[in-house]
């Protein structure tokens, strides 16, 4: 068995999250025996918070008191487990900063964190972390789905996703588009996109290989799932086919060189009311 991360970090921005995120945590650190970290950052700029979580001398009117903050944050952990052990770091400044600055040179880590547009964008875009991204806050995950590409990685990929979620349904999907084989490896083809105008007798033959490693991915995992064919635009079709599902989470494996998720993934968490899980390879 393996894992993308070694420890739990809950990223806190807003108060208002604070529950949800920290009893997300600290079910992920128990269940995967991992440790569990929180960072709250103040973002002034982006979020509010309550006065009494500033200093009340009046030169120090906006800085953070520590000291009520960690208090709080201890507080609502040992209501959801009196007995889990935790650090607590508090920054203020932008988030993406803290997080870089937190990490450092420390990568095996997930981040479980509420969705704000602008300030996951960032963190998506600009850091080399796995993201829990709760839109919907469902506490078990019983249904996942995970659109793959079909390649190389792909198996990887839901050996990974298995491991995290053992006792998950998870399905697979695929939008096939128009794409010509590039090179055969490990029984899975990595492809590249062809512009300009593609012979239809080797499009049909792309086409059936890709259905068919599909259909093997599914056997040999056991998975449930659908090969589609583009009709909208991919964006389109896969969110018209995630919100005709009675889907939890939506796991997404990111890789900066691939067109396929940073865009995807960004228009789908702007869309999808779902929680969503961006692993970093």
């Amino acid at each position: 068995m393996f894992h993308v991360f070694k420890k739990v970090v809950v990223l806190i921005n807003d108060i208002e999250k604070i529950d949800d995120l920290l009893k997300k945590g600290i079910e992920f650190a128990n269940q995967h025996k991992k440790r569990l970290e929180v960072l709250f950052v103040h973002e002034k700029s982006t979020f509010s918070l309550p006065a009494y979580f500033f200093l009340s001398h009046s030169s120090k009117k906006n800085k953070l008191d520590r000291d009520i903050v960690e208090n709080k944050i201890q507080r609502h952990i040992h209501h959801f487990d009196s007995s889990i052990k935790s650090t607590i770091f508090i920054l203020e400044g932008s988030t993406l900063s803290s997080v870089l600055s937190y990490a450092k040179e420390d990568n095996d880590m997930i981040f479980i964190s509420s969705y704000n547009k602008k300030v996951t964008q960032k963190l998506l875009e600009k850091t080399p972390f796995s993201y829990l991204i709760l839109k919907n806050n469902s506490f078990t995950y019983h249904n996942i789905l995970m659109p793959i590409k079909i390649e190389k990685s792909t198996k990887d990929d839901i050996k990974l996703t298995k491991d995290i979620f053992p006792k998950s349904s998870i399905d697979i999907v695929h939008d096939y588009y128009y794409r010509t084989p590039d090179v055969e490896t490990d029984g899975l083809v990595s492809v590249v996109t062809v512009v300009g105008h593609l012979d239809k007798e080797l499009y049909k033959n792309s086409k059936e290989r890709d259905k068919k490693l599909f259909e093997n991915c599914k056997k040999e995992f056991n998975l449930e799932g659908d090969f589609m064919e583009e009709k909208k635009g991919l964006n389109i079709d896969l969110f018209e086919y995630i919100e005709n599902r009675d889907v939890d989470l939506i796991v997404m494996h990111h890789q900066e060189e691939e067109m396929f998720v940073s865009s995807l993934t960004f228009d789908l968490l702007d869309k999808v009311s779902t929680d969503f899980l961006v692993l970093n390879r």
